[in-house]
């Protein structure tokens, strides 16, 4: 009688770690992707915030909005979005997620804010997707009154 395990034994144990590790690691992807869909509609929220406190406080005597593309989005100042401004602050979506679907009013890609009231003439619907399973998404609602929130 032998002792110890045969070739065949050792690499049944090696396929079977390997594919739980494989499960492990795809499970993992799909948690970290979730997380960052989340993490970016939060992003969208802050910088939507910022734009329209900054509109309501009258910093530097401009009004601001929110200029939207599939990978980015960008704050700007003035009453449109110029893309060669200098004042203009980038921010990037994560690599796993994209702006899938922009319905705003006037089908425009940004909201602007009204001076006094915060408002805006382009509410409507941000929707961000994961790139890998557009099903997951998350939908970013800007009201007329300019106050934005995400499902």
């Amino acid at each position: 009688m032998k002792n110890g395990f045969s070739f065949i034994e050792v690499m049944i144990a090696v396929a079977i770690v390997g594919v739980l590790a494989v499960l492990g690691f795809s499970h993992l992807a799909t948690v970290n992707e979730r997380q960052a869909l989340a993490l970016d509609a939060e992003k969208v929220l802050s910088v939507l915030a910022t734009a329209r406190g900054q509109t309501l406080a009258a910093k530097d005597g401009f009004s601001y909005g929110v200029h939207f593309e599939d990978r980015k989005i960008v704050s700007f100042r003035g009453a449109s979005y110029s893309a060669g401004d200098t004042n203009n602050r980038t921010f990037t979506l994560h690599d796993a997620v994209h702006l899938a679907n922009t319905a705003l009013t006037g089908g425009g890609a940004e909201v602007t804010f009204n001076k006094l009231t915060g408002a805006t003439a382009q509410s409507g619907t941000l929707t961000l997707a994961l790139l890998r399973d557009p099903s997951l998404t998350k939908v970013i609602t800007v009201f007329a009154t300019g106050v934005a929130q995400s499902n």
